[in-house]
């Protein structure tokens, strides 16, 4: 695996531009009609909105009166938040998707790469594995290749459960596992889930082909620990998933389960955990818009009820149905206290904190949705970069070496 790689570019944003815009053109969800017409729209917002706000809010107010982010941020920074918040908001999914294109994000990430200095043969993700079994796909990476993963990262990825894929956070992933490495194990794997978007799917595809995907690394890595992760919508799914495991839901088949072992830990970065709910709600820093959310939730529940506990994990008040699902040594909740989904995560972290059998970890950082992520690729400084993922790596070590030496 690799270490963090380098601080993401003004040359790396022109060179992703440079492979998503013929994505943009021949992508059958897109198309230059759309795109374009889209492009109208959005005019007013960055010839006006964008540098009248920027403007405002670093020389026309006062310190004490600026947005957490602006204080905080570099102007790349602060650039970034700005453009994915009203393309979270604004920009229709079905274009929004192609920027996460693997036809996209790999030439992207190989291109980061080689800017780093890594060359093929250097680093196991130049030999990533793509899985397609049982209508499942999934990218498969392992530290050492000709030997038996020891722990591995199963990975959900978020994007309102409409956009988003595998590749895109193969980045973050690898150097995440790397951390692993340097924490003590020998071989981290990763297996990042390529889940079926909505609207081309909707539940209970996301939740059964979670499960499939749980099952095919048993096969890929049948010794080894297994760390549930996800963020945002892969957080929702990551976590119906563990419920799942512990009580099959109605209608699927049971004995696809009972004989998986359970997870060992889990990793949830910003859980999207209630589909609709009140205590979603817009923050003044956070990027995530709560009505562009709610949508997303009920087009997910495929008109159905949005508070099965199948769908919105939150809902599930049984402490003795968490007890049987949560992983063997623990749960780490990582998130935001500027984000969108504060409260019902809080809520949630309340439930499970009265299941005393489990061990709960919580990093809540004063700072927005999925920031481990976030600051991965925009930190502005190397420390930066590898906060969230120094806590998780760390938080597994513990938890993982911890629970062997109590079962041994």
């Amino acid at each position: 695996m690799h270490k963090t790689l380098g601080l993401v570019s003004w040359l790396d944003c022109l060179v992703f531009v440079g492979f998503l815009i013929p994505q943009l053109i021949i992508d059958p969800h897109a198309g230059i009609v759309k795109v374009v017409s889209w492009l109208l729209t959005a005019i007013p917002y960055f010839v006006y909105t964008l540098p009248c706000s920027i403007f405002r809010d670093n020389i026309l107010l006062f310190k004490n009166e600026r947005p957490d982010y602006v204080n905080n941020s570099t102007l790349f920074q602060e650039l970034v938040i700005r453009l994915v918040r009203y393309a979270f908001a604004n920009l229709p999914s079905d274009i929004g998707r192609v920027f996460f294109k693997k036809e996209v994000v790999m030439p992207f990430y190989r291109f980061r790469l080689l800017r780093n200095g890594l060359f093929p043969g250097d680093t196991p993700s130049w030999d990533l594995e793509d899985i397609d079994q049982d209508g499942v796909r999934g990218v498969w990476v392992k530290t050492i290749k000709d030997s038996e993963p020891d722990v591995v990262l199963y990975y959900i990825h978020g994007g309102g459960f409409t956009m988003g894929s595998a590749y895109f956070y193969l980045e973050f992933l690898i150097s995440w596992a790397s951390k692993l490495q340097a924490s003590g194990f020998k071989n981290p794997a990763v297996f990042s889930l390529e889940y079926t978007l909505v609207p081309d799917a909707k539940f209970p595809t996301q939740l059964n082909e979670a499960c499939t995907g749980y099952r095919i690394i048993h096969q890929l890595a049948p010794a080894a620990e297994i760390v549930v992760c996800g963020d945002s919508a892969g957080g929702n799914i990551a976590l119906s998933l563990l419920l799942h495991l512990a009580r099959p839901r109605k209608g699927s088949s049971a004995g696809e389960v009972f004989d998986l072992k359970r997870p060992s830990y889990a990793t949830l970065i910003s859980p999207w955990t209630v589909l609709v709910s009140p205590e979603n709600k817009n923050t003044e820093n956070d990027f995530l818009d709560a009505d562009q959310l709610q949508k997303f939730g009920v087009s997910y529940a495929n008109s159905g009820d949005v508070s099965d506990p199948y769908k919105s994990p939150g809902l599930c008040k049984d402490l003795s149905w968490w007890e049987d699902a949560l992983p063997v040594h623990g749960i780490h909740m990582v998130y935001g206290s500027q984000e969108v989904f504060t409260g019902e995560i809080k809520s949630l972290i309340s439930r499970i904190e009265k299941v005393k059998s489990v061990r709960l970890r919580v990093t809540e950082k004063p700072t927005i949705h999925a920031w481990p992520v976030l600051q991965s690729f925009i930190g502005a400084s190397v420390r930066q970069r590898e906060e969230g993922l120094e806590i998780m790596a760390s938080a597994i070590a513990e938890a993982l070496m911890l629970g062997k030496r109590i079962l041994n």
